[in-house]
């Protein structure tokens, strides 16, 4: 083993701060590339959203140089009726990729990361790792690691959606169901008979309040009008631009018929991808239109147009996604259980015994 790895715990947002440059220098040798991983999207986080927790970046260096992270939080939760400490991963639950930041191929590192979650094993109940990609380094080492540690892991395994954008915008939209063609098609020339119908695409410098506030207005009339609804939601969108400003990476698509906005798409221009994070559209307009989806097809198109490598759909398995037939990920949330803890071991006993025998006496009913 390398003596000269050593462990920091950082728990100070001053200190977070400046980590910005060697943050992003690793991040782009690391293997799971994502603005959800990038300093500006967690520093952006923490700051909106750390209150009443605690910041757990467990990093790793060699000498001087930062060669690993583990961006994670300790917060208080009632989970499964009792009480716990649980050490998570930074940024939860508003993001989408989660994981450790290294160089590829640097197994001594992630191994110095988990041995140093293992000798603190007195601070928490609980860890949950969120979205990690399924065949990632972490999830070989954690499982190592903590089974020889005698600490009971469970894993949820989940589907994230992605477009390799291959060959044309024209090839490709040919590739779609003949059926599925023509509602696209249909949904924009409905559109058209309102009035004209335009996609206006907002990043850096122009991803600005007025852009933030045309989503939040937009979305009053979504499906789901209580998102943005915070001053602390709308403030996070708002650091979020701020910080992603010099790099282009936070941006916005937004659908204007008849020159007024009707529906926004918005997520992340990161490595050649684009991370589509968010979407809604303005429900006054008639069904029949779905606007929702003209928005996606010309988004789609703009990617092409752009030569991103893919466009990720992120978490979620709604049905709309399958429709423009992607491929997909494997990716995992896992919690591991500290059962030297009395609350831990009966939260692990709740969820694997009991809550099981629930559902089917239930289901017999």
């Amino acid at each position: 083993m390398n003596s000269d790895i050593h462990i920091k715990q950082i728990s100070d947002i001053n200190f977070f701060a400046a980590l910005k440059d060697p943050w992003q220098q690793l991040l782009s040798e690391s293997p799971t590339q994502s603005a959800f991983l990038s300093w500006e999207w967690l520093y952006s986080w923490w700051k909106v959203y750390g209150e009443h927790k605690k910041l757990r970046l467990i990093t790793a260096w060699r000498g001087s140089e930062l060669a690993g992270i583990a961006p994670l939080m300790l917060e208080k939760k009632s989970k499964f009726g009792v009480g716990l400490r649980v050490l998570t991963s930074l940024g939860t639950p508003q993001s989408d990729v989660g994981g450790f930041i290294y160089r590829a191929g640097d197994s001594e590192i992630v191994d110095r990361l988990f041995d140093d979650l293992i000798r603190n094993k007195s601070e928490w109940d609980i860890i949950e790792l969120n979205e990690f990609l399924g065949s990632c380094l972490e999830r070989t080492a954690m499982k190592q690691k903590f089974l020889r540690d005698l600490s009971p892991m469970i894993d949820e395994i989940k589907q994230h959606y992605h477009i390799p954008l291959e060959g044309s915008w024209e090839s490709y939209q040919k590739s779609l169901p003949k059926k599925f063609r023509y509602n696209l098609g249909r949904a924009v020339r409905l559109a058209e008979e309102i009035g004209p119908v335009e996609c206006k695409h907002y990043t850096g410098e122009n991803m600005d309040e007025e852009v933030i506030q045309t989503i939040v207005e937009i979305n009053r009339h979504s499906h789901y009008p209580r998102l943005y609804n915070l001053p602390i939601e709308q403030a996070f969108l708002k650091t979020l631009a701020h910080q992603m400003a010099d790099a282009n990476w936070f941006g916005a698509y937004l659908l204007f018929v008849n020159n007024q906005p009707v529906a926004y798409e918005y997520g992340f221009h990161y490595n050649s991808r684009f991370e589509d994070w968010r979407a809604g559209f303005d429900t006054r307009l008639s069904s029949n239109i779905s606007i929702g989806k003209a928005l996606a097809m010309m988004v789609i198109q703009a990617c092409y147009d752009q030569t991103n490598t893919e466009i990720d759909f992120l978490r979620g398995d709604e049905q709309y996604k399958l429709e423009w037939k992607p491929a997909a990920r494997e990716y995992a949330n896992t919690r591991i259980f500290n059962t030297r803890n009395l609350s831990a071991a009966a939260a692990y006993q709740w969820l694997v015994n009991i809550k099981p025998r629930i559902r089917q006496f239930r289901a017999r009913k």
